[in-house]
């Protein structure tokens, strides 16, 4: 009995040793993965987060930010506007020298994407409405025309290499000529790339029902497009030499999806206009988390109607340079800006 009592005390001392070891192992893992892939914050509408706050913005669809804290959205009335750390804001490039106007009944102009070279030093949008390219010098705010697409351009993306890449939403030549068939869900997206500036773009994929954000993965080896009517986020395997691609599957089945980016830690982000809501794809597990929640219980006993809950459907977002700060764009007056703790 001894020997028995002797034993059965060394097995509970060894199991509280192991416990105790794979508890510390444990906190050693989460320690390592909170310095690689820092926890993602939850973060729900609140007026005070509202930017500049005074109303000033157009259809602020999408946006980028530059280097020394200021930020640059799409304007449906001017083109671009640049917006100070203080909210203050102006027009910004010389869209009128482009041939840029808004003055037409047919609402044939709808800045859309926007995207910051790698060189940040230029800015290329894009109109969803007329299938504009614009090209803008951030620092004499020269813009020129680069590239005249038959149908409306939604998004844009510029590689390392020069090539250009964007999304053909439908076979449209207005704004209105968008929604019917998207209700309809008609296969009319494609999704184009250009070798340079000057080169005519070649297609490397149709078929799409909306097709919407796009964007590259840090490495440019893949190429991720949202397709908003079907529920899904593409990818497409890239050979950045020779620019040829293949399909390699779907990354993500999220509702409505729209602006999508790579933030700092790899991860993609996601806009679900509909659902007012961003969520945070992690490529690697295949999890989801949502950053941000326009739609909780406690939004919707301020307001029954997400358009006056909001500034307007939620279409995309972009963090600043140091990954501390979140945008997130609409179809409103306003973004909506969180500070990362």
């Amino acid at each position: 009995m001894k020997f028995i009592r002797i034993f059965l005390i060394f097995q509970v001392v060894l199991l509280c040793y192991t416990i105790n070891l794979n508890a510390q192992t444990l906190d050693k893992i989460t320690s390592e993965k909170s310095t690689i892939a820092p926890r993602l914050p939850y973060l729900t509408y609140q007026k005070e987060n509202l930017f500049p706050g005074n109303g000033s913005l157009l259809r602020a669809e999408d946006g980028v930010a530059l280097e020394d804290g200021r930020v640059i959205v799409v304007d449906q009335a001017k083109g671009l506007r640049l917006i100070e750390k203080d909210g203050s804001n102006r027009p910004f490039g010389n869209f009128s020298d482009a041939g840029f106007s808004l003055d037409s009944p047919e609402n044939t102009t709808a800045p859309n994407g926007i995207n910051l070279e790698p060189d940040g030093k230029h800015l290329l949008m894009c109109d969803v409405a007329s299938g504009k390219i614009y090209r803008t010098n951030i620092t004499s705010e020269k813009v020129e025309l680069i590239y005249d697409h038959p149908y409306g351009v939604n998004s844009i993306y510029r590689d390392k290499t020069g090539a250009i890449w964007f999304t053909q939403s439908m076979k449209n030549t207005t704004l209105e000529e968008l929604w019917d068939p998207i209700k309809n869900l008609l296969p009319n997206g494609a999704v184009y790339r250009m070798a340079d500036l000057n080169s005519i773009p070649i297609k490397i994929a149709e078929g799409l029902v909306c097709a919407n954000g796009i964007i590259m993965d840090k490495a440019e080896k893949q190429l991720f497009v949202a397709e908003t009517g079907r529920h899904k986020v593409h990818a497409f395997d890239v050979d950045s030499s020779s620019g040829k691609t293949k399909y390699s599957g779907v990354v993500a089945s999220v509702q409505y999806p729209d602006n999508i980016l790579i933030d700092n830690e790899g991860r993609l982000i996601v806009a679900l206009v509909l659902n007012y809501q961003v969520v945070a794809v992690d490529l690697e597990n295949h999890s989801q988390h949502n950053i941000f929640d326009g739609s909780t219980k406690e939004n919707l006993e301020v307001s029954s109607d997400y358009k006056s809950l909001l500034p307007g459907f939620l279409t995309g977002m972009f963090f600043s340079v140091d990954g501390k700060t979140l945008y997130i764009s609409n179809l409103g007056n306003d973004l909506l800006k969180y500070d990362f703790k």
